[in-house]
């Protein structure tokens, strides 16, 4: 059975619609989503679970599609989500017991929820917010899928077109097509919705499934949560999603095959629905980038990890790299090939050749001349045998004018190059649009030993 705009009173009262998938036999368990993102994409998986054993509900958010009020991002979803658990526990089609689902935003919300009594099990797919965010990530999210009741696929390219440097939304967010909110971003912009997710995490004592991708910003936030869960299922795989990034037909990301991550999530809450074993459904595993390996074991790296050095090959050991603001040096999408940027004198690339391993956040450590302040970018490049460069991953540190030691702490990743390829490390002044660059000229002088610069996690086993 199908029920569509069945009104679920809000925390102030008002109805916030959804859809509701009921299986054969009641009562059963229900699979709750909240979305921000319409539900008619949702439908098939619902009826996957529907068919399953599991009545399934999928409700618009607060100010989204057919919702009364605004949606504003991270402010309703605790209230709001507790009132739709309250009223789904209390129908004679629910056996009492909600499981909680959600990709970006989704995850968000289910985790804002995730304190209701009713909880059996959450599952949390590349979660909202990121961590300190990309400036071009987050402008596209705002621009698609943050602002207004619909999302609008397709419209930052098409603004971007016009506005390639987003030099006007940058001196003027009014000029851009929808109102951006604060911008750009500042840790007072997502530090409050980021704490408010890991506290439930925290306090959170049902099992949960973690679903990230390598190639997605949310990958720091989706280790960080997994680890502060109490019965947590990882998976870190490779998966390309509308969600998390833009894709070309031109993509240079080369995704091994596996296992899909809605077929995972489905298969988690299944056997959640069944009073089965979960594990058992799905297992920890991770994606190493580079040999494209899969290995049956958990993510999460230890909190501590030894590092070792791992020794790169500047073309100098001093470089001076001179930052101009009509011409900074450019960033691309997760997808694109990074070669088509070419040479250029505002960077300073060093190289890593074979054997190039680790698993968990790597650390760059350099000294810094800087005659203005800026934003130091260490960017890390996977270039396969026949010249394609991918970013795998990168960090960035503030640096203040004057001459100072500096870290950065690059994002975490799985990587075992094969013979063959390379690693780049890539540092500029900025990266833009990706992360802000300096609105002055300024000269930039990085001093590193080549032996000791790249630090990175020591692997907890050897490769099979």
């Amino acid at each position: 059975m199908i029920s569509v705009d069945v009104p679920i009173p809000a925390a102030d009262g008002g109805p916030l619609p959804a859809d509701v998938f009921l299986p054969a036999r009641l009562p059963a368990p229900v699979v709750v989503v909240r979305t921000p993102y319409g539900t008619p994409p949702l439908w098939p998986e619902a009826a996957v679970l529907a068919e399953a054993g599991a009545a399934v509900v999928l409700q618009d958010l607060r100010g989204r599609y057919r919702s009364p009020g605004e949606f504003v991002p991270g402010a309703d979803e605790s209230r709001d989500g507790r009132a739709a658990l309250d009223w789904i526990a209390a129908r004679d089609w629910s056996d009492g017991t909600a499981l909680l689902y959600g990709t970006a935003y989704e995850a968000y919300a289910a985790w804002c929820a995730a304190d209701h009594p009713s909880v059996r099990g959450v599952v949390s797919r590349q979660p909202w917010p990121g961590g300190p965010p990309a400036m071009d990530d987050e402008l596209w999210w705002r621009t698609e899928l943050g602002t207004g009741r619909h999302l609008r696929p397709g419209l930052y390219d098409l603004a971007l077109a016009r506005d390639p440097d987003l030099r006007g939304v940058l001196a003027d967010p009014a000029s851009w097509p929808v109102a951006p909110g604060p911008w750009p971003p500042t840790p007072s912009t997502w530090k409050a919705q980021a704490r408010r997710a890991l506290t439930r995490v925290r306090g959170a004592h049902v099992p949960s499934l973690h679903l990230g991708s390598w190639y997605c910003g949310s990958a720091t936030t989706t280790l960080r949560q997994a680890a502060l869960a109490r019965d947590a299922t990882v998976v870190m795989g490779g998966w390309a999603s509308p969600l998390t990034h833009r894709l070309s037909p031109e993509c240079a990301i080369e995704v091994p095959d596996g296992d899909d991550p809605r077929d995972l999530a489905l298969s988690f809450l299944a056997a959640l629905a069944a009073k089965q074993d979960p594990r058992k459904a799905v297992g920890d595993r991770l994606l190493t980038l580079g040999a494209g390996r899969w290995d049956d074991t958990s993510p999460l790296p230890p909190p501590a990890p030894a590092l070792d050095p791992a020794p790169l090959r500047p073309a100098t050991a001093r470089s001076t790299l001179r930052h101009d603001p009509a011409d900074p040096y450019p960033s691309l999408p997760h997808s694109a090939d990074l070669s088509v940027i070419g040479g250029r004198d505002d960077v300073v690339r060093l190289a890593a050749h074979p054997p190039v391993r680790w698993y968990g956040a790597a650390r760059l450590r350099c000294r810094v001349t800087a005659d203005a302040p800026v934003e130091l970018v260490a960017t890390v490049v996977h270039e396969r045998p026949g010249g394609a460069r991918v970013r795998l991953c990168d960090g960035t540190a503030p640096i203040s004018a004057g001459t100072q030691d500096a870290t950065v702490r690059l994002a975490p990743v799985a990587v075992d190059l094969p013979e063959g390829h390379v690693l780049h490390v890539e540092l500029t002044a900025g990266r833009h649009p990706r992360h802000r660059a300096p609105g002055r000229a300024l000269t930039l002088t990085v001093e590193l030993d080549p032996g000791t610069a790249l630090l990175v996690p020591r692997p907890r086993k050897e490769s099979p």
